[in-house]
């Protein structure tokens, strides 16, 4: 019956493939694993580029200082403190954006199955609660600290090795 309904369809504009209610399952659920995978691409390339957008605003907050770091290290300050400030600083807006993040992602799900026409449809979907696990907050809160890291070594270095009387000078 299926052949002969494919056969019918064959040079039509609307062709048709039969198949079984069990291979259109397989099919679907392979889908959903290339779903998976592009998901996790894209939160590659986020997470890249928050790095990009942390190092340059790192970098630039230590160019902006030069004047202040020759300062520090005028009065006594080691330079391998003034890299612990630097990296400190770095590390303080990793943990203010992974707060953020948990708190919004933990915002937005309590949103979403509280509002009226969003509840119905996650619902629709066997969606009855949301919830963020523990270990993904985790990880995501070490993810946020290690970028901060990452994007605060290369301006820390940079004012480590950096000379007093190169930073007050001025172009």
């Amino acid at each position: 019956m299926s052949k002969a309904i494919d056969d019918l369809f064959a040079n039509s504009d609307a062709q048709t493939r039969t198949e079984t209610e069990k291979a259109f399952a397989a099919g679907f659920i392979s889908m959903a694993g290339n779903l998976a995978l592009l998901l996790n691409g894209i939160g590659l390339a986020v997470a890249f580029t928050i790095l990009l957008v942390t190092a340059n605003t790192m970098s630039m907050a230590v160019r902006e200082r030069r004047t202040e770091i020759a300062v520090l290290k005028t009065l006594g300050f080691s330079s391998r403190q003034v890299m612990g400030l630097i990296v400190a600083e770095a590390l303080l807006l990793g943990v203010l954006g992974g707060a953020l993040g948990i708190g919004g992602s933990q915002g937005l799900m309590w949103m979403l199955t509280h509002t009226p026409g969003i509840k119905d449809l996650l619902a629709g979907m066997g969606l009855t609660e949301l919830s963020l696990h523990p270990m993904v907050a985790g990880l995501g809160f070490a993810v946020s600290l290690f970028l901060g890291f990452v994007a605060g070594v290369v301006p820390a270095l940079s004012a480590y090795r950096a000379r007093i009387t190169d930073m007050l000078r001025t172009v």
